[in-house]
């Protein structure tokens, strides 16, 4: 539930040690200083070596340095958030999925994304090319890959259709945490596609008797001016403790 380094559930707390995911010092991360948001390595889990890919949940510093050739350049400091696949890190999981599948080495996968950025920069630097090359670096993979949704994390967007197991059915399997949520769609947007307008105020109708009643009133040809409307909602509003309610 806490924002943490995801360091700290692949290994272990540091000073009193606490376990972590894997076996007692055997995790080493790799490709530390790019793509920070993030974490490839290799570990090993009940002694059998894997190939490790994590989620950053914390938003990281992208620091891009000033062009020598450019006098006019300075460098920048960008903010990228957690749990989002950027063209950098993109890159750099397709790169780590195809590094141990040469070295044979099983995957595993902790999945924590809400989708792919999708800015204008991050289209012109070729965000969709990179996710691309995760899709063909798992479908090319020959080793097991486990696909894990701890708990309280979510798998959004296309960030599932990248990792879905029906790209390499073989050798893919997605587990996913009973606390844990995923979906294409996020809820909101899942609502505005089924749930349309007309349709949620008939279910407002059917079980709030407040706005009802409302609506039956302001229905009638009588209740046109703004003092009756407001005196309507304020009866209604009072009935249920409101009195403030829009004043």
């Amino acid at each position: 539930r806490h924002f943490c380094s995801v360091l700290v559930v692949l290994a272990a707390v540091k000073g009193a040690w606490q376990s972590g995911f894997f076996d007692q010092g055997s995790f080493m991360e790799v490709m530390s200083s790019w793509a920070q948001t993030v974490v490839t390595g290799r570990a090993r889990l009940g002694g059998i070596p894997v190939g490790v890919i994590a989620v950053e949940t914390r938003t990281v510093e992208l620091v891009i340095p000033a062009d020598p050739a450019n006098l006019d350049s300075e460098a920048r400091l960008v903010q990228q958030a957690g749990q989002v696949w950027f063209p950098d890190s993109a890159f750099k999981t397709a790169q780590a999925i195809s590094d141990f599948n040469r070295e044979h080495l099983p995957l595993m996968v902790f999945a924590n994304w809400r989708g792919f950025s999708g800015g204008m920069k991050d289209m012109y630097d070729q965000v969709l090319k990179f996710g691309a090359h995760i899709v063909d670096s798992l479908r090319e993979f020959r080793q097991p890959v486990l696909v894990y949704i701890p708990p309280h994390a979510e798998l959004r967007g296309g960030s599932w259709v990248v990792i879905d197991p029906t790209i390499n059915p073989l050798y893919m399997e997605l587990y996913a945490d009973k606390e844990s949520r995923g979906g294409v769609l996020e809820a909101e947007g899942t609502v505005e596609i089924k749930f349309r307008r007309k349709d949620l105020l008939k279910t407002m109708r059917r079980i709030d008797p407040i706005y009802a009643r409302l609506a039956d009133q302001l229905g009638k040809p009588r209740c046109t001016g703004e003092r009756e409307y407001r005196n309507i909602v304020k009866d209604s509003c009072a009935t249920v403790g409101l009195h403030m309610c829009l004043f």
